[in-house]
C-alpha cells in the first residue's frame, strides 16, 4: 500500500508542478503592447508635439507645436506658430517627447493611426524630424510675426 500512495503521490506533484510551470510562463509572456491602432487620437495627447505632414488637413493645432509641411489644406492655421515647409516630406507623424502618432494618410480628424511608445522609433522619428526641420523653410517669409 506504501508504495502505490507513493507512485499516486509523485504522479500527482508533477501534475501539480506542471501547471504551476504552464500557469508562469503564461503570466510573464503577456508583456504591454507598445504599439496601438486607434481612430480616435488628439494631438494635445502629445507632450511637446512636433507635426510632420505630407499634407495637413484642418486639425486642432497646439500653440507649442513645431510643424514641417509639403502641402496644407490652409496655411492660414499656421500663423503665429513654429511652421516650415519642406517639399521632400513622405509621411504624416506627430512625435513627441516620449510617444508618436503615425498616420495611416493625411493629418486630418479620425485619420486611422497607430500609437507608440517603442524607444527605438519615437528616437528615430524625432531625428528625421529634426533633419528636415534643419533643411525646411519659413512658412512665414516677410510678413511680421
Amino acid at each position: 500500500m506504501d508504495i502505490i500512495s507513493l507512485v499516486i503521490g509523485f504522479a500527482i506533484g508533477i501534475i501539480v508542478l506542471g501547471l504551476a510551470i504552464e500557469i508562469g510562463i503564461k503570466k510573464s509572456s503577456q508583456t504591454t503592447a507598445a504599439s496601438k491602432h486607434t481612430k480616435e487620437w488628439s494631438i494635445s495627447e502629445i507632450a511637446n508635439p512636433r507635426i510632420m505632414a505630407e499634407y495637413l488637413s484642418d486639425v486642432e493645432l497646439p500653440k507649442n507645436s513645431r510643424i514641417i509641411v509639403n502641402q496644407c489644406k490652409n496655411k492660414e492655421m499656421l500663423a503665429g506658430l513654429d511652421a516650415k515647409e519642406h517639399k521632400g516630406i513622405r509621411g504624416n507623424y506627430i512625435v513627441g517627447d516620449d510617444r508618436a502618432l503615425i498616420l495611416a494618410g493625411p493629418i486630418k480628424k479620425d485619420e486611422i493611426a497607430f500609437w507608440t511608445v517603442e524607444k527605438e522609433i519615437v528616437e528615430q522619428l524625432k531625428r528625421e524630424f529634426d533633419e528636415m526641420w534643419s533643411e525646411g523653410s519659413s512658412l512665414h517669409k516677410g510678413k511680421e510675426t
